[in-house]
């Protein structure tokens, strides 16, 4: 099957030819000619519209202590590894009333797996307005597909200030993925999904781990969709 060229003008002087693989990925096509020219000046913007930026925040609340933050952590884990193979800068944040810890987005996710290495106790109460404005700072720096991977076992206190600062990110095109740990949460987390609320669910302990680290399907948007409700 013949695929289709692109033609991408950087400036007076510089371009890009791409194509598109079999799995719909855009291909640089690189010769010597093309490999010897200088990045325009809109370069950065161009790169900007692939792959994207994602933030995995995890509840470590007092509730979550003991095999539940276990459990959390090695969903974690594994989210970071994928979302780095999807070629996405990961970082992560811990959040109880405030941010515990914070890894700000890499291309190779290490210092989202730094955090997370030493976690094996969780503790404090549940305030999510905090983190949640850390996030849309952290997240205002980048470009392209932006997302929130958010993983709670509580609810959205407090209400009405989460709902309205998550409205506004979703109005920035910021995408929200969420899960929840048990009946209660997963109503909370679902409601601020960009996604079907019925994904948010995670039932029990035993599946927290793959709860979580299945947030990373969501990292590469269905072409055409929105990133807002």
């Amino acid at each position: 099957m013949s695929r289709p060229v692109i033609g991408i003008d950087l400036g007076t002087t510089n371009s890009v030819v791409a194509t598109v693989d079999d799995d719909g990925k855009v291909v640089i096509l690189r010769n010597a000619g093309l490999s010897q020219i200088p990045p325009g000046a809109h370069l950065g913007a161009l790169q900007g519209r692939f792959g994207g930026t994602v933030m995995l925040c995890i509840d470590v609340t007092g509730s979550m202590d003991g095999d539940p933050i276990l459990q959390a952590v090695r969903g974690a884990v594994e989210f970071v590894s994928e979302a780095v193979a999807a070629h996405y800068k990961v970082g992560v944040m811990l959040w109880n009333t405030s941010v515990v810890a914070l890894a700000e987005p890499t291309t190779d996710g290490g210092a989202a797996m730094g955090i997370l290495a030493p976690v094996n106790h969780a503790a404090g109460g549940n305030d999510l307005i905090g983190p949640l404005e850390r996030c849309h700072q952290v997240l205002g720096q980048f470009t392209g597909d932006r997302v929130v991977a958010l993983f709670g076992d509580g609810d959205l206190t407090p209400r009405h200030r989460v709902l309205v600062k998550v409205a506004q990110m979703k109005s920035e095109n910021i995408r929200f993925v969420t899960r929840g740990l048990g009946a209660m949460a997963a109503r909370e987390f679902g409601e601020i999904s960009s996604e079907e609320a019925s994904t948010a669910t995670v039932n029990g302990v035993e599946d927290l781990a793959a709860g979580i680290a299945g947030m990373a399907a969501s990292l590469k948007p269905a072409a055409g969709s929105g990133s807002g409700e």
